[in-house]
């Protein structure tokens, strides 16, 4: 929602959404200095809360240095000790999005400080699978948690958003929640989206409208549910993708402290 407007709110409101929950992600534009991290958390943590509340929205967020900038030394670094300060605020509920972009080391050394940073804090974790080859980004995150031999990372407070038809039942198998996220160009439309759940069902999966600086419906979840309806789901099933697998999720950290 940094990205977007307040008629985005408006028209979310009237479409019935009550709460959302926010990931850090790009800004547009290269980062500069630690400031920027911190003057776009504290925006996320407060002012956004607000404009959403004028909606009758409840917000929440997840703070991350995101896997687009992850790449820069020292930056990203530097941006992960100045983060340490911003996860214990009210409304964070997790770590993320952190994840791939183009897929490398530099990547993955932010990723996995930040997963064990989630795990010292006993936070959430949402994953971003990268945009281009995601079978590689899900098999790059199979591997770390098959050598977590000490079982650190609790696999039932990860969330891996982005999913398509070649990365679903990897997420599924190791024991994550999936989340599909519907967007008109890059990623998946509302038939995909319900492709999959059709075959995978409606368990550990979430729907999420991915809403940023390109063209983005932030009523892709109202929109599948609709489509849903009309595919003869039953109301429990469009129930628990587009709203109570969310909430049994993220109702793991006792900062979401929304009830229905």
């Amino acid at each position: 929602m940094y990205s977007r407007t307040t008629d985005d709110y408006d028209a979310m409101s009237k479409a019935g959404i009550e709460v959302i929950v926010q990931p850090s992600f790009w800004l547009g534009c290269p980062r500069t200095s630690v400031g920027t991290f911190e003057d776009y958390w504290e925006h996320m943590i407060t002012f956004e809360t607000k404009r959403a509340k004028e909606f009758g929205i409840e917000h929440f967020v997840c703070i991350s240095v995101n896997p687009k900038e992850a790449t820069e030394r020292p930056l990203a670094l530097n941006a992960l000790e100045a983060m340490s300060k911003y996860l214990d605020r009210e409304r964070v509920v997790a770590i993320g999005e952190i994840g791939y972009n183009v897929i490398n080391d530099l990547e993955e050394e932010i990723l996995v400080k930040q997963m064990d940073l989630a795990t010292h804090k006993n936070m959430l974790i949402t994953i971003h699978l990268p945009h281009n080859n995601k079978p590689e980004g899900i098999k790059r995150i199979e591997r770390i948690l098959k050598t977590d031999t000490a079982g650190k990372y609790t696999r039932e407070k990860i969330l891996v958003d982005h999913n398509v038809e070649e990365t679903i039942e990897t997420t599924l198998e190791l024991g994550m929640w999936a989340g599909l996220s519907v967007y008109p160009i890059t990623k998946l439309s509302p038939g995909r989206a319900i492709s999959i759940i059709k075959k995978y069902g409606s368990e550990h999966i979430m729907i999420h409208s991915a809403a940023d600086w390109g063209i983005s419906n932030p009523l892709s979840v109202p929109l599948v549910a609709r489509e849903m309806r009309k595919e003869g789901f039953s109301t429990s099933d469009i129930e628990k993708v587009t709203f109570y697998n969310a909430y049994e999720f993220f109702s793991q950290s006792h900062r979401f402290t929304w009830r229905p």
